[in-house]
């Protein structure tokens, strides 16, 4: 067990890096839907950062304005009024993680082929493909919540949070909770895909080496430290993939490590590691470390951008 000023301040930490980093999404946004701008990022890249954008900003809102606050207790009355706002957040949250989960499957394939295959790359990923693929991404992604939308699905229940003070939890109802855990099931597309991403990059460095000793072509050399950029950028990024606590097991390195060790823990003793309020603060730590990683990543990593 860990002490309560480390939950509350894990907690505190959490809030800050989530409300600080909301302004970075949006002008990230900003910039790589702006006509006219040039970044010198690959095609396809950049249609799935502005999609990955777009995931991490509107979780960022939902957490801000609707989780941090009802588990703090802030507003009680306002969000302990029933299950409307339990609705939009459900809804919201679960599209989010479907959709940012294919996404950061789909990074990894992109980067993959982007230095296995450099030369058919460009032929794979040309065009509108992507762009349409994530308007079906996201529909389908909606759709799988449409259910949600009706009464009876969702609910909510008082508790007492780390500052000893009311707060507001949201949960299903009946079913829905073993229907929309079957959801788990997407993080084993996400692991794959970060282990596809541990492989392209160890081959990468394997074909960059190569290619600097038969040639010292300028071209060469700027195309290689392109793709390394764009390939540590998505390696980084990929660290980051949406999830709440309902999830139980996320698609991201440090939450499935996380998860990971409660489980081994659980399965050789029969009791978690950390339990209730313990768990939740770091879960909701973790979590704000991952929303960040992408705006940051491209901040620090591309010029243009910035």
């Amino acid at each position: 067990a860990i002490d309560d000023t480390v939950a509350v301040t894990l907690v505190i930490a959490a809030d800050v890096l989530l409300y600080v980093t909301i302004p970075l999404h949006a002008r990230l946004l900003y910039v790589l839907l702006r006509p006219g701008t040039k970044m010198d990022l690959d095609g396809a890249f950049h249609t799935l950062m502005i999609n990955t954008t777009i995931v991490n900003l509107l979780f960022a809102l939902d957490c801000c304005f609707i989780l941090e606050p009802s588990a703090s207790g802030v507003f009680f009355e306002f969000y302990n009024v029933g299950e409307v706002i339990c609705f939009v957040d459900y809804n919201n949250c679960h599209t989010l993680f479907t959709v940012g989960s294919i996404l950061h499957l789909v990074l990894a394939m992109n980067r993959f082929s982007a230095i296995s295959f450099p030369l058919k790359h460009q032929k794979w990923w040309r065009g509108r493909k992507l762009f349409w693929f994530c308007v079906v991404l996201w529909t389908i992604g909606f759709c799988f919540c449409i259910p949600l939308f009706f009464p009876g699905t969702t609910s909510q229940r008082n508790g007492i949070n780390l500052y000893g003070v009311d707060s507001v939890e949201y949960t299903f109802l009946g079913p829905f909770f073993l229907i929309y855990s079957v959801k788990e099931c997407y993080s084993i597309f996400t692991i794959s895909g970060q282990a596809i991403q541990f492989f392209f990059l160890l081959k990468f460095i394997l074909n960059a080496l190569q290619k600097y000793t038969k040639s010292g072509a300028a071209e060469i050399k700027r195309m290689t430290r392109g793709v390394l950029r764009t390939t540590l950028a998505a390696l980084c990024i990929s660290v980051e993939n949406n999830s709440k606590l309902n999830f139980a097991l996320a698609g991201s390195w440090i939450l499935v490590i996380f998860m990971f060790m409660i489980y081994i823990s659980l399965w050789m003793t029969g009791i978690p590691i950390l339990l209730g309020n313990y768990f939740s603060s770091i879960f909701r730590f973790l979590n704000a470390v991952n929303n960040i990683l992408t705006p940051w990543t491209m901040l620090v990593a591309f010029n243009n951008v910035r």
